[in-house]
């Protein structure tokens, strides 16, 4: 029938292409494979939603800052036009009510002089040349002389 040359080479060619589409199958359908590509497309889907919501939350606030800058201008018009009623409609034309200024208030941006806060102490501090609060002739007049001779006490009188 056939020569065992051809015969083993058929047999070798076989056993070759099996083992290549036998490896290509087994990387396809490796459990590790599905569940690491599964992760990857769970953390790229995480990453999307993370991005909306940064966007959603930068929007709110920036809708709310507007919402907030046409609150104030209301209430600026609101005093105003309370202010310059009280002024027109007050007996003497002079009202305690002042319009605000337009626009938004400006803040300096030259620093002024600052001066340096201190922590307050948690003591009395000492004065140079007295004594400290804890020295035992803290508060006792320099002055007052102990008396040599005690003085019996006077007896009541009734």
């Amino acid at each position: 029938m056939y020569e065992l040359g051809t015969l083993i080479s058929f047999a070798a060619g076989s056993l070759i292409a099996g083992l290549i589409l036998g490896y290509f199958v087994l990387t396809k359908l490796k459990p590790e494979q599905q569940s690491r590509a599964a992760l990857e497309k769970q953390i790229n889907e995480m990453h999307k939603q993370q991005l909306d919501y940064q966007t959603q939350v930068s929007g709110h606030f920036d809708r709310t800052a507007e919402l907030l800058n046409d609150l104030a201008e209301s209430y600026r018009n609101v005093h105003n036009h309370i202010a310059k009623g009280a002024q027109d409609l007050h007996g003497t034309g002079i009202s305690p009510l002042q319009p605000l200024p337009e626009g938004r208030p400006v803040l300096e941006s030259k620093p002024g002089k600052t001066q340096h806060s201190q922590q307050p102490l948690d003591y009395a501090p000492r004065q140079p040349g007295s004594p400290g609060a804890l020295h035992e002739e803290f508060g006792l007049e320099k002055n007052h002389k102990p008396k040599e001779e005690a003085e019996p006490p006077a007896p009541p009188v009734m």
